[in-house]
């Protein structure tokens, strides 16, 4: 008998599953955030690698630029380590993805945007970030280091 029982609450789990799989919406896969997590207000941060940006720091510390898959979206890598301060510039309201390096794991945070996260060798910190309308410096640091870039917003 308890057997049966079993067997039936079983049956009906099944059904109630299958019926959920048929009506829950399969995810895009041409979604511009798929296959990628970045930085919000909880600084939770991971990327896929297949869409992080990097590029080379010159010697006017000016930060490496990708061109982005998407318009208007621009990607910039720093170095949390690095010994000269990136400056990364960026349009008043654009839209930017911000990559943060560091060979040590340590907090990162963008001081005047209220965001942190936290970066290590094997997952960097990443930050989608729209920048405030109005011309500004926002930088980036560890706490309580020495800033390791600063963005400049222009309009």
């Amino acid at each position: 008998m308890a057997a049966r029982r079993l067997l039936i609450i079983m049956l009906v789990l099944l059904g109630i599953s299958s019926v959920i799989a048929i009506v829950v919406p399969e995810p895009r896969r041409d979604d511009p955030g798929s296959g990628e997590s970045v930085t919000g207000a909880t600084g939770a941060t991971s990327a896929t690698g297949a869409t992080s940006a990097t590029g080379p720091t010159g010697d006017t510390g000016d930060s490496g630029k990708m061109v982005a898959s998407q318009t208007g979206v621009e990607h910039r890598t720093v170095d949390l380590e690095a010994k000269q301060m990136s400056r990364v510039r960026a349009e008043a309201g654009s839209r930017m993805i911000l990559t943060v390096k560091s060979s040590q794991g340590s907090d990162v945070e963008i001081e005047g945007l209220g965001l942190a996260g936290f970066a290590d060798p094997y997952a960097p910190a990443v930050f989608d970030v729209i920048m405030p309308g109005e011309p500004g410096r926002y930088v980036v640091r560890a706490p309580g280091d020495r800033p390791s870039a600063v963005i400049i917003t222009s309009s």
